[in-house]
């Protein structure tokens, strides 16, 4: 058998083996909800056939589902990219809020440009400040030897009681009776739903996913990045600039989850407020885990995440399915397929323990 034959026969064992390993985890994922779901004294089936009725039954529930893919994925899709560069970003939070702060403030101040001029303003300037948000831990990182883990967590808390106190003084909506958000931004600063079903956001969601894998895997910087991520010695041998990768790869991460806080305010929410994302960031974490870092994988996983998020929110409603008793169906399910692909958190732990990751001041030989 040739080399490449056997590495393709081993690729297709371990692609079999995480299918198997996935399918487990849901069906007992479906099984202790289910569970959940009989002491809460309701039918398990019907609660199930009513979750998958909302999440994709109607227009309108496929509509709710993307919309709530949207954001959790693109910031995943940041979040995946870091992994790959040997980085835990848990800033996503953070930079989702630092990227619709910037998205609004543009469309307040240019609320009179058309359509196509101030949405794409929008989107830029929000990639923009989750990225320098980003930046931030990536400097602290690469010249402090600080843990990203610490200094992007901290940084979510800095960018909401920043946006807080924005949203309750300086930029609150002067005839919002005293509520915490801003004013609406106009019809021309907003996304359109395609065919009354899909949202334009989508095709912003394909765009990023795209052009994070021809990064990664057709590109310089994408042989740079995973390198580090690999070995920081080894790329530090091979002439790479470890810091600049470092900084570079949070940079990135951070403007995807700016611009998924932009996508959201356009496309959905239309204003910004306190408590502007449920959790989206740390959402993201899970959903990054869950499709292995790989861009592939980190769309579907976020595609379903937001199916099940949309469906659980709807049951609730249609088949009165308590909100704790739905926070379990959904924690369970994400819980599962985490542990199932638990081998893939923990080949990213031992990298971050590896000689180098502290302190990166590598220079090109």
């Amino acid at each position: 058998m040739s080399a490449g034959r056997l590495a393709g026969f081993v690729r297709s064992g371990a692609a079999a083996s995480v299918a198997v390993r996935t399918a487990a985890a849901l069906a007992a994922a479906v099984a202790v909800g289910g569970l959940a779901l009989m002491i809460a004294g309701l039918d398990p089936v019907d609660a199930y056939r009513a979750v998958l009725d909302e999440a994709v039954g109607s227009s309108f529930g496929i509509r709710s589902s993307l919309l709530q893919a949207l954001p959790i994925t693109i910031t995943a899709l940041g979040v995946a990219l870091a992994f790959r560069a040997g980085l835990f970003n848990l800033g996503g939070e953070g930079q989702i809020y630092a990227g619709a702060l910037a998205a609004v403030l543009v469309a307040l101040q240019a609320r009179g440009l058309p359509f196509p001029v101030l949405v794409p303003l929008m989107l830029v300037f929000g990639a923009v400040a989750g990225g320098l948000w980003g930046g931030i831990a990536g400097v602290l990182r690469a010249r402090l030897g600080l843990s990203e883990i610490i200094t992007t967590i901290l940084l979510n808390f800095v960018a909401f009681w920043m946006v807080s106190y924005l949203v309750r003084g300086p930029i609150q909506d002067p005839g919002g009776a005293g509520y915490p958000y801003t004013e609406k931004v106009v019809d021309g600063a907003r996304l359109p739903v395609i065919g009354d079903t899909v949202p334009a956001g989508v095709l912003v969601l394909a765009a990023v996913a795209i052009g994070a894998w021809a990064l990664l895997e057709r590109s310089v910087v994408g042989v740079r990045l995973k390198d580090v991520g690999e070995g920081p010695s080894a790329a530090a041998f091979a002439g790479w600039r470890i810091d600049r990768q470092v900084i570079l790869a949070l940079v990135i991460a951070g403007a995807l989850g700016g611009l998924a806080g932009a996508v959201e305010l356009s496309g959905n929410q239309h204003r910004v407020s306190d408590f502007f994302t449920p959790g989206w960031g740390f959402d993201a974490l899970a959903v990054a885990l869950i499709g292995r870092g790989t861009i592939a994988g980190s769309v579907a996983a976020g595609v379903f995440f937001g199916g099940l998020r949309s469906g659980i929110d709807g049951a609730q409603t249609s088949v009165a399915v308590p909100e704790s008793v739905g926070q379990i169906v959904q924690g369970t399910a994400v819980l599962f397929l985490i542990v199932a692909n638990a081998d893939v958190a923990v080949r990213w732990a031992r990298r971050i323990r590896q000689p180098g990751h502290g302190r990166h001041h590598a220079r090109t030989a």
